[in-house]
């Protein structure tokens, strides 16, 4: 195999990822069509666009979507994370209980907007991606992700869960979140390190963790066993 056809896969792989754990929920929607992740599908649909449109920005010379083509490579991802983050604070703060947890995820949503929105006096979000906030945004996921867990209690077990679609997809977002803040300020922030170390190939790993453990989610759930 060409060193040229390697890179290419390594560069694009998750792509693929993203259009077969499409495929995979589609498939399963009957699962869940009528539950708090009927959006689900959609989300993951917008993460595969955007992912596409932001890889015809950046390599091809001949497609541009704003005039400046250095605007829209920044301004599509800022979008995309605030809608991201925002589906999943949504999703748990519907399936958790507590009324204190539940009133904890409006207050951290609450300061996760506001952190957005001052990055955007210190960064132009349309120049550059707005890091600080989203790294925080992805920490405040994780915590979000725990509260669901914890918010379980003794009603948790295993043999009940391993078919709960969310169980499966709160431990993706917990794995994946705990690392990529790190990674994401390193590529920003960290000089060499970012080439250096390969992290953007690290990155791409983790984010193939995450979506094989959505894709197991959507194929061992039962209806039943959703909560």
């Amino acid at each position: 195999m060409s060193p040229e056809l390697l890179e290419f896969i390594k560069t694009n792989f998750i792509i693929g990822v993203y259009f077969v754990t499409l495929l995979i929920s589609i498939v399963s929607y009957i699962k869940y069509f009528d539950t708090v992740l009927k959006y689900f599908p959609i989300l993951i649909a917008y993460t595969l666009l955007n992912e596409l449109l932001g890889h015809l920005i950046r390599y091809s010379e001949n497609f541009a979507f704003l005039t400046d083509k250095s605007f829209a490579n920044d301004i599509i991802y800022n979008i995309y994370d605030i809608f991201y983050y925002s589906f999943f604070y949504l999703i748990f703060w519907k399936l958790i209980s507590r009324q204190t947890f539940k009133k904890w995820i409006k207050i951290l949503s609450i300061i996760v907007l506001g952190s957005y929105i001052v990055s955007c006096f210190f960064q132009n979000p349309l120049q550059i991606s707005l890091y600080y906030a989203t790294s925080f945004a992805s920490v405040i996921l994780v915590v979000i992700c725990i509260l669901y867990l914890i918010d379980k209690g003794p009603n948790w077990e295993w043999h009940r869960e391993k078919y709960n679609l969310v169980w499966w997809v709160s431990v993706g977002l917990i794995l994946f979140h705990s690392i990529f803040p790190i990674l994401f300020l390193l590529g920003f922030l960290g000089g060499d390190a970012w080439e250096q170390y390969e992290l953007q190939t690290v990155l791409r790993f983790t984010i193939l963790i995450m979506y094989m453990l959505f894709c197991i989610g959507f194929i061992k759930s039962r209806k039943r066993n959703f909560s």
